[in-house]
């Protein structure tokens, strides 16, 4: 009895070997590793731990957790000086200019009736901490309670309760405003880091235009048909610094898996094509991919 193979469709990865199922019938295609099936697979292996895996997972992420933290400082509440004392914990962190022109809006004024519109704010600074390692809120609050004191009420003199960020880049814009033009615009020179931080460094790319240049980075590999990371990496690094930067420094491992993915469905279409040409398949009047019979017609 001759064996009989399965139909696909055009531009779906079929299974390799393709001789399973009997003809006329669409076997479950195989899917490319792609990010989307990464993330999936990473789901499926969460829902298969045991309860108690699942709670220590849980656990470990509950909260706020991170290491950059935005803060905000009122100068003439804090001893004089209050950088020095910041400077000698030896972390690294990012002070603002200061925000002598900022103003309420007619929003702030309905939230609150007390800050008239056009009135002038508290004079501030917008600064940024970068801990060595992994904080909640509460430990960050904590630290600055332990350097600056705490008020009656609870709260750090001086200083805003922190707010952990997850975007570097626009916290550091967000201190010259140089996103928002409506608002006082500020000197991006007067940013100053501490203890081996770099604004300027920080502040090259936000996360929007960060994913504007990796959709840039996936184009370039779709038009020049990149199968191989070693390959773009080398195309890059004299002809697109900043894209190269980016691949090296924060998504080797997502750009990685794009590569091979693609490097996988070509070879899928290579051994289609083959089949196509050698006529062990061949497309239908519906555009469907069938497989022929071995020793049939």
């Amino acid at each position: 009895m001759s064996e009989r193979v399965g139909v696909g469709r055009v531009g779906v990865g079929l299974p390799s070997g393709c001789p399973v199922g009997t003809e006329g019938t669409t076997p479950p295609p195989r899917l490319p590793l792609t990010w989307a099936y990464m993330l999936e697979m990473e789901v499926l292996f969460l829902a298969s731990n045991s309860k108690e895996k699942q709670k220590e997972y849980d656990a470990k992420r509950a909260g706020k957790r991170g290491r950059n933290f935005n803060f905000i400082v009122y100068p003439e509440d804090l001893p004089e000086n209050w950088v020095q004392l910041l400077d000698d914990t030896h972390i690294r962190w990012i002070e603002g200019p200061l925000h002598d022109k900022d103003a309420f809006t007619a929003e702030d004024e309905q939230k609150n009736s007390e800050h008239k519109e056009g009135q002038l704010k508290k004079e501030h600074k917008h600064c940024m901490a970068m801990f060595e390692s992994v904080k909640t809120v509460a430990q960050v609050v904590d630290f600055f309670k332990g350097l600056f004191g705490e008020s009656e009420n609870g709260a750090i003199i001086g200083v805003l309760t922190p707010d952990l960020t997850a975007d570097r880049s626009g916290s550091v814009r967000y201190m010259a405003h140089l996103d928002n033009p409506t608002k006082a615009q500020y000197d991006v020179a007067d940013i100053i880091g501490h203890n081996g931080a770099d604004p300027q460094e920080i502040i090259k790319f936000s996360i929007s235009e960060q994913l504007h240049k990796m959709i840039e980075m996936e184009k370039y590999i779709e038009q020049h048909k990149i199968i191989d990371l070693s390959d773009f990496a080398a195309r890059i690094r004299d002809e697109h610094i900043d894209w190269y930067q980016i691949l090296t420094t924060k998504n080797t491992f997502y750009f990685n898996c794009f590569i091979r993915s693609r490097r996988e469905i070509a070879k899928e279409a290579e051994a289609l094509k083959r089949a196509l040409d050698e006529g062990a398949a061949y497309v239908d009047d519906n555009g469907e991919i069938r497989w022929r019979k071995k020793g049939g017609k």
